[in-house]
């Protein structure tokens, strides 16, 4: 959407902190996903093969390359039990997620934007410390979904992008200086994911599970630390002036898929839709294959470590991320934003195939470089959906978004699982061929979006990230 590209004169004060904070709660997050999840890798090994024994937690594995050995036969049986145990606490954490982030994110407009930083941020402490109490005092591992619904009915993660891009929203007007600065915070988000992956593995080796959840206990308070000193964005004059209504709030959400935008002549219902979906479908095929990575990796014939899955995660999300941030700042001077995209989705294909058929790990590593452009289409989309919507109605349009987001979370982690501890017996790389098809809808989508804008000639309503 064209217009004057302003940014508030003091908008560093508050971008620092937002980073900052988002930076230690990812950190704090994905840390304690990936413990929690080889924490149960673990615990399940030792209930249903109490005979068998491993020699160091970090190093050991039940892996054997021999389909028809008891060894690998007890891997698989372990893998199906400990995916579908994710399924349970992925319901747990996202059904509530689905109600709790279009609320407190429409909330923010009327009440203020911190209020709810603190509430998701507190979502995620109370979590990792129930979650670190339980693993030192062996506690039923089925509790860990008790742990989860506190974190999603707080919001949790989902609940701060939303309103971390809101704030956005705030200091800045559509134009390149939104994109970029959204392009910086989707930057932070993967740092924050690549040191939450590196660190776990590590500590875990190192001293234990309970040890590495107790990091991400104080990672987590140092992120509601660091919260205090944001300044709040919606003014007390913007809060007095607007009242909350779940109603109307669902209203504005509605017209966005019904109506076309009048005050911008690149906002057009077809390509809400499209560009929706595709955030849609791309959300779907990243989040469910997260869901059972760390199982794929851990099983043969990689048998990765704790360790190792900590190094080779965190080469992939820091490799990604500076891709992905050089990259759409070098390609928008010739490309338009859906292009850019468009070559995302092509690489993330080529991720997931290689991922499926990967008979050594040497693979999995090519599979990185080739697939490190491929989630540039995310904070893309995010982009493209905020610039194309005018400025009274970025909150229904942020708020749409985390919606989206919670579906895939809710979906993703359930699906996700599901698939794998269905088809691993079967060939372990499927699940990974069945969620390229998701990425290729996208870039289908993206294919019209790309069509409509150059009959359209909206191609001069975008602006370069700079």
């Amino acid at each position: 959407m064209k217009g004057s590209d302003k940014t508030r004169q003091n908008y560093l004060q508050v971008l620092i902190p937002v980073c900052a904070s988002n930076f230690f709660l990812l950190t704090a997050y994905v840390n304690g996903l990936y413990t929690t999840n080889e924490y149960g890798y673990s615990t399940f090994q030792n209930q249903l093969l109490p005979n068998r024994s491993i020699e160091n937690t970090s190093e050991g594995s039940f892996c054997d390359s021999n389909t028809s050995s008891q060894a690998y036969q007890d891997e698989q049986t372990v893998q199906e039990v400990v995916s579908r145990w994710g399924v349970y606490i992925s319901l747990a954490e996202g059904l509530p997620l689905l109600f709790s982030s279009l609320l407190l994110s429409s909330l923010s407009d009327s009440m203020g934007r911190k209020p709810f930083l603190f509430l998701g941020a507190i979502g995620v402490l109370t979590r990792q410390f129930l979650m670190t109490m339980a693993m030192v005092f062996e506690w039923n591992i089925y509790l860990f979904a008790t742990f989860a619904l506190i974190d999603g009915i707080c919001g949790g993660w989902v609940i701060e992008i939303a309103i971390s891009m809101a704030i956005i929203a705030d200091i800045t007007s559509a134009g390149k200086s939104r994109s970029f600065l959204i392009a910086v915070l989707s930057f932070v988000f993967g740092m924050g994911f690549s040191l939450g992956t590196f660190v776990s593995g590590y500590i875990v080796t190192e001293i234990g599970y309970e040890f590495s959840m107790a990091v991400s206990c104080g990672s987590a308070g140092l992120a509601i630390m660091i919260i205090c000193f944001i300044q709040e964005t919606v003014c007390k004059t913007q809060r007095k002036n607007r009242t909350f209504s779940c109603v109307g709030k669902l209203k504005e959400i509605i017209r966005l898929f019904i109506k076309d935008d009048s005050s911008s002549s690149s906002s057009t219902r077809f390509r809400f839709i499209a560009a929706i979906l595709a955030f849609f479908f791309l959300m779907m095929a990243k989040l469910s294959t997260v869901a059972f990575e760390i199982f794929y990796l851990m099983g043969s014939p990689y048998c990765f470590s704790p360790e190792k899955i900590s190094v080779f995660e965190t080469v992939r999300a820091v490799l990604s991320e500076i891709v992905i941030l050089i990259g759409i700042k070098l390609m928008q001077r010739c490309l338009m934003d859906e292009i850019i995209a468009l070559v995302g989705t092509i690489s993330s294909v080529a991720l997931l195939v290689l991922y499926g058929i990967a008979p050594t790990d040497i693979y999995l590593y090519i599979a990185i470089a080739v697939g490190s452009f491929g989630m540039c289409a995310v904070p893309i989309l995010r982009a493209i959906m905020s610039k194309m919507t005018s400025p009274d109605k970025q909150g229904a349009v942020f708020g749409c978004i985390a919606v989206v987001e919670n579906i895939c979370n809710l979906c993703s982690g359930v699906i996700g699982g599901a698939i794998y501890s269905e088809t691993v017996a079967l060939y372990r790389g499927t699940a990974f061929f069945i969620f390229t098809g998701f990425v290729v809808m996208s870039g289908f989508l993206l294919l019209a979006m790309i069509k409509d804008s150059r009959k359209n000639k909206y191609r001069n309503d975008y602006t370069s990230i700079q």
